[in-house]
């Protein structure tokens, strides 16, 4: 006659799979708040960075022209330290608007780039989504089922022996 299963530690079962929901919870947080940072830095490149530096640079251009007309003047009234604060006020503003010209290159650069760099690894969040989801659920079931058949199989008795029967006299 076969032996009787030796269930001890259902518990040690439940306590793994609530782990796992806690892990899995924490996982996909953590998963979610990628791919949204990866949707938030491609917006603020498009939206925010483009426009900020395109004015930076009509800004700076308009601060350029006002100091070479001011350098202008300075230049017709022969005021040579006037002059010499002019020439340094247009080089501030040359290199402001160098600065800002760099900065649209950049964000062009990466505009161009990000699709390239950055989404082949926001899809191995996506992939890794999908495996926390999908997967692991598929797993968190797989637990749970198999609690309820151990619960199941501890409650039942085992079966009696029955005396064997007294031989009938004859």
């Amino acid at each position: 006659m076969p032996e009787q299963a030796r269930i001890t530690s259902v518990e040690a079962i439940q306590a793994f799979r609530t782990d796992l929901l806690v892990y899995l919870e924490k996982a996909r947080g953590v998963v979610d708040e990628v791919s949204e940072e990866v949707s938030r830095t491609r917006s603020w490149l498009q939206d925010d960075r483009s426009s900020h530096w395109a004015q930076q640079i009509r800004r700076r251009t308009l601060v350029l022209e006002q100091a070479q007309a001011e350098l202008f003047s300075a230049r017709l009234s022969n005021d040579h330290q006037n002059l010499q604060l002019q020439q340094m006020a247009v080089r501030r503003a040359k290199l402001a608007l160098e600065e800002a010209e760099a900065k649209v290159k950049t964000t062009k650069h990466w505009l161009r780039e990000y699709p390239a760099q950055v989404e082949p690894l926001a899809r191995h969040a996506d992939l890794l989504r999908h495996t926390l989801v999908s997967d692991m659920g598929k797993a968190v079931e797989s637990l749970t089922q198999t609690i309820a058949a151990l619960d199941a199989y501890a409650e039942l008795k085992a079966p009696v022996a029955e005396p064997p029967a007294a031989p009938a006299a004859e």
